[in-house]
């Protein structure tokens, strides 16, 4: 046999590369300051720029207790803001999801509560006000539906423009399951709970949800962690008309959980542009499952990443590429045991990462509940937080790893949606640069996290020694595709959703005309082949998003539902 000693040098030099620019990369825990020292029943959290600062807020759901809020001063310090709904309310919350569901640029928060707690519980939705504070929403009935509910999440299913609500039932008496709630945005910040289909009738003890767009056909599909010992995950395809179908002829669906699966976290590790989906066991193993592009997933059967930690079990997991080598790595928290991290060789196998400050924390009795990746001082770096609660109810604290950074490149986008929902969940980003002299393209899309996965509202991607992003490529949820060319590394952008019309004719509105029923009917005549977006007022000054809608014809046609509910209403139109 003629051995190829170039292939065999080529080969050794890229791993030296790789092992050098992990070896870079390196955490410190954070051992003062609030979020680090206080004491309690934390189960999850969210990481959001709440008032427009440029900066990520913390928001930590209490077990049984009062939620704490950390406001971000930048420079890696935060204030505790300890008044004020929601961080007064008490009641047994579970998890938290954040969006901008009235599409007025601040960022909302829905609490799910109720899991695991000795009497029924109530939702909690929060309107940011724009100043810091927050008002409990009542209307909608997502409040008023008392229940054990679990890890809440957020997506726009239809793609109208507008954050649907959806609430897993972990059920009562605990563990036995029960329907979740889904609640449909109508786009005036008011919502309508969905009652039919098998995504709010199925019987299932939900852990968590987490969305995802898994076959690429531009809707956000969704699958439910079922606790019920030797029961299957719940997927759900989304079919494009506001209903779903739950799939039951691949493995993510038909594998078998000995003793419950726990948490769900989504996304592209090996950069294949579609994504992956990993899932812990509570104590019989995790699973990867690679996504094969046609709507069927390959159950990975090797790796240090699918056994269970020694003495205990798995509760979450997040990706993120902590190193910036341009592949996403994987922290997997432990139940009754240690975190385990793992290092993506961007060959689709990992390494244990041992020994570092994220992999020495654990105690028996205490386990870890929700974790997540964020870049929470704008230095292009990964940090990592954990969530933390107790059998006993003694009182643990979080845990706060600040990344000590290396060498590589990186670039965080934010987005701004206009025509699509505001904080553009389920838009997908997608970057291609050479890296290491291999030229590939890498894909986020834009969520809230869920199943146990804190994701704030930004994409981040590592460059590792790449000196210019070629293309910049953004597929937004309302079906617009923008492309930028040579992006420098090293900065966070904020990009707004955008068309290129032609020879532009501004809109002018050509019919006004009430309804029986209230509502106001209004005809836009402006370029066709656009979207085009209403915004209403009641003073010319602040103006709230409304709809979208396709101008096929040259006229658009709106409705607005609620036109009769002010005194005075007034109307603009753009094209994003």
């Amino acid at each position: 046999m003629k051995i190829n000693w170039n292939h065999i040098l080529a080969t050794s030099l890229w791993l030296a590369a790789l092992a050098s620019a992990s070896a870079q990369t390196s955490f410190t825990k954070v051992t003062t300051g609030a979020i680090a020292t206080d004491e309690s029943q934390f189960t999850g959290g969210v990481w959001a720029d709440f008032e427009n600062r440029g900066l990520l807020d913390l928001f930590v759901c209490d077990y049984g207790g009062l939620n704490v809020l950390y406001r971000n001063n930048g420079g890696g310090t935060f204030t505790k803001i300890s008044h004020g709904d929601p961080v007064q309310d008490t009641g047994y919350h579970v998890w938290p999801a954040a969006a901008d569901y009235g599409n007025d640029g601040c960022v909302d928060l829905l609490v799910s509560a109720g899991a695991g707690a000795p009497t029924a519980q109530r939702n909690m939705l929060y309107h940011n006000n724009g100043d810091g504070t927050f008002t409990p929403i009542s209307g909608g009935g997502v409040s008023s539906v008392l229940g054990f509910f679990n890890a809440c999440a957020v997506a726009d299913y239809d793609n109208d423009g507008s954050v649907d609500l959806f609430i897993p039932n972990e059920g009562d008496p605990y563990d036995s399951g029960g329907p979740s709630l889904l609640f449909h945005n109508n786009g005036d910040a008011t919502f309508t709970r969905v009652l039919s289909g098998s995504i709010v009738t199925d019987i299932v003890a939900n852990t968590s949800v987490s969305w995802a767009d898994y076959d690429n056909d531009g809707f956000m599909d969704a699958i439910i962690m079922n606790e019920f010992s030797d029961g299957q995950n719940f997927l759900y395809h989304n079919n494009r008309d506001g209903t779903f179908t739950r799939i039951l002829t691949n493995s993510v669906a038909t594998d078998p959980w000995p003793s419950g699966a726990w948490g769900g976290a989504w996304g592209d590790y090996d950069n294949g542009g579609l994504l992956d989906l990993f899932v812990t066991g509570m104590d019989g193993g995790n699973r990867l499952y690679h996504n094969n592009g046609n709507g069927l997933f390959t159950n990975v059967t090797s790796g240090p990443m699918l056994l269970p930690p020694p003495g205990g079990g798995s509760r979450a997991c997040a990706w993120g590429d902590y190193d910036n080598d341009g592949y996403l790595d994987l922290i997997v928290c432990g139940y009754n045991a240690t975190n385990q991290f793992f290092h993506n060789n961007g060959d689709g196998t990992f390494t244990q990462v041992i020994g570092d400050a994220p992999v020495t924390e654990g105690n028996p009795g205490i386990y870890c509940n929700a974790c997540g990746w964020v870049d929470y001082d704008n230095d292009g770096c990964l940090d990592l937080f954990v969530t933390r609660v107790s059998d006993s109810g003694a009182l643990v604290s979080n845990l706060l790893y600040h990344n000590n950074g290396s060498t590589n490149a990186w670039l965080e986008v934010k987005l701004v949606g206009q025509a699509s929902n505001r904080s553009a969940i389920g838009a997908k980003v997608r970057v291609h640069a050479t890296i290491r002299g291999k030229t590939f393209w890498q894909m986020r899309e834009v969520s809230s996290g869920g199943g146990r996965w804190i994701n704030p509202l930004v994409a981040h991607f590592g460059l590792g020694d790449a000196t210019n992003v070629d293309t910049l490529r953004i597929e937004w949820p309302s079906g617009i595709v923008q492309t930028l060319s040579n992006i420098a590394p090293r900065q966070i952008l904020t990009i707004v959703e955008h068309q290129v019309p032609g020879p532009e004719a501004p809109p002018s509105f050509t019919a006004v005309s009430p309804s029986s029923n209230g509502s106001l009917n209004l005809s836009v005549k402006g370029d066709s082949g656009l979207l085009y977006v209403l915004e209403g007022s009641t003073n010319l000054v602040k103006w709230v998003w409304l709809q979208a809608r396709s101008n096929a014809m040259g006229t658009v046609q709106f409705t607005d539902l609620h036109a009769s509910n002010y005194p005075n209403r007034f109307y603009r139109v753009s094209i994003p």
